[in-house]
This record gives structure tokens, C-alpha cells and sequence, in this order.
């Protein structure tokens, strides 16, 4: 792939060190962020993976900064139970 006149090559970032926790449990899977960076993320990712074109997985924000992600008959309940069809 060609490159613009004048671009740069980026030095590779180093990875922000998460203090956050992931929990696995028997229908989900349970994120605590604490990076303001993290929370942000995870919010667009709201939209995305929670979109009318597609039933799982299922991604929630309760309370602030505690993501559940859920998928299969799980995110079907939690869909239903939130009233979404």
C-alpha cells in the first residue's frame, strides 16, 4: 500500500496498564474499568454490538464502569428482561 508524501511512521504505543478486573460468571462475562480511557471505549462499543441487526452478543453499563457481556440464551433473557426484542 502506497504512502502519502510526507507520512510518517508512528513509534508503536506502549499499552496502558488497566487496574480494571474480569470477572467470568455463568452467563457473562463482567468487566470493571477504571481508566476514564477504558469506560469511553467500552460505551462505543454499546452501539455497535448492541445493534437492532444483531441479537447477541449483548453488551450492558451497570453501575458506571461495570460492562456484562453476554451472548447465547443469556443475552437473550437480558435483551428480553430490558424489553428488547
Amino acid at each position: 500500500m502506497a504512502r502519502a508524501r510526507g507520512a510518517t511512521a508512528r513509534e508503536p504505543r506502549e499499552p496502558e496498564v488497566s487496574r480494571g478486573t474480569l470477572r467470568v460468571e455463568e452467563e457473562c462475562l463482567e468487566l470493571d474499568v477504571t481508566s476514564p480511557r477504558e469506560i469511553n471505549i467500552l460505551r462505543r462499543w454499546l452501539g455497535r454490538v448492541n445493534g437492532p441487526a444483531y441479537s447477541q452478543p449483548y453488551l450492558v453499563e451497570g453501575p458506571p464502569g461495570r460492562f456484562r457481556l453476554y451472548v447465547g440464551e443469556a443475552a437473550e433473557r437480558v435483551r428480553t428482561r430490558h424489553g428488547i426484542l
